[in-house]
């Protein structure tokens, strides 16, 4: 795999004894739309948050951008760099939740700049004219003054992924995004990241859209029980699956 942004090592995620993530190795090439497929518990969303560090991992290794922030050392815990290295480089992560997460007395405008404001120090004139630009981008420069309050929830996703974006990082991390949504409003938040797709950001997606992950993945990732299952094109992993667990997973949300 070539220029690989994330690369993560036999990594062990354990929450009160309970193994959440199993020695799992997983990479990301630049450019590359990764999906992320299987059952609630199987792990998904946990191996997502190891990435930004809003979960730490119990042992393994992690590199991202050629940075490895933690390492382990052999029978013993996980070490993380320092708390200021580790900010800059969770700055090159975007992550976008189920629930937006969007600042309620802010207008779209200015969620979407207030972290290359605060976080890079840009010039307000600046990340403003990116900012609109990014909310043209995903259809919704005409809201730039509305508060989140005055948005449908699709809309407020969108938004969400502009601010994503607004830090230009190296990846961008999608966990269950159109969960929350009603079903007529979905299409609008996946049509953005199809444009995403195709724009060739790289991208992490767990989701439970399996049409989408088959549309738009490069690659699709199926987990059990913290365990990397299967993996592959999403070719093989929807017509051509090897593993009884995957085929029973996929004939009972796609039936």
């Amino acid at each position: 795999m070539e220029s690989i942004i994330l690369d993560m090592k036999n990594i062990v995620k354990e929450f009160s004894g309970c193994l959440a993530l199993d020695n799992v190795d997983f990479a990301v090439a630049k450019g590359e739309t990764v999906a992320i497929i299987g059952p609630s518990g199987s792990g998904k969303s946990t191996l997502l948050r190891c990435i930004n560090c809003l979960e730490k991992i119990t042992s393994g290794s992690i590199t991202l951008n050629g940075d490895t922030f933690v390492d382990t050392k052999k029978g013993q815990k996980s070490a993380y760099l320092s708390d200021k290295e580790l900010k800059k480089i969770c700055a090159e992560t975007g992550m976008i939740f189920q629930h937006f997460n969007l600042f309620p007395h802010m207008t779209c405008l200015e969620n979407v700049c207030y972290a290359p404001m605060k976080v890079k120090k840009q010039s307000r004139e600046a990340s403003e004219r990116r900012g609109r630009e990014l909310l043209d981008m995903v259809g919704l420069g005409y809201k730039a003054e509305a508060y989140p309050a005055q948005l449908s929830g699709g809309q407020k996703q969108r938004v969400a992924i502009a601010r994503g974006l607004a830090m230009n990082p190296e990846i961008m991390l999608f966990d269950e995004p159109t969960s929350a949504l009603d079903p007529e409003i979905t299409g609008e938040v996946l049509n953005v990241m199809r444009k995403l797709s195709k724009e060739h950001t790289t991208m992490v997606i767990v989701t439970h859209e399996m049409g989408f992950a088959r549309e738009v993945a490069d690659r699709v990732i199926f987990m059990d029980a913290g365990k990397i299952v299967e993996e592959g094109t999403a070719e093989e992993i929807f017509q051509e699956p090897k593993s009884e667990r995957l085929k029973d997973f996929l004939s009972s949300v796609l039936s």
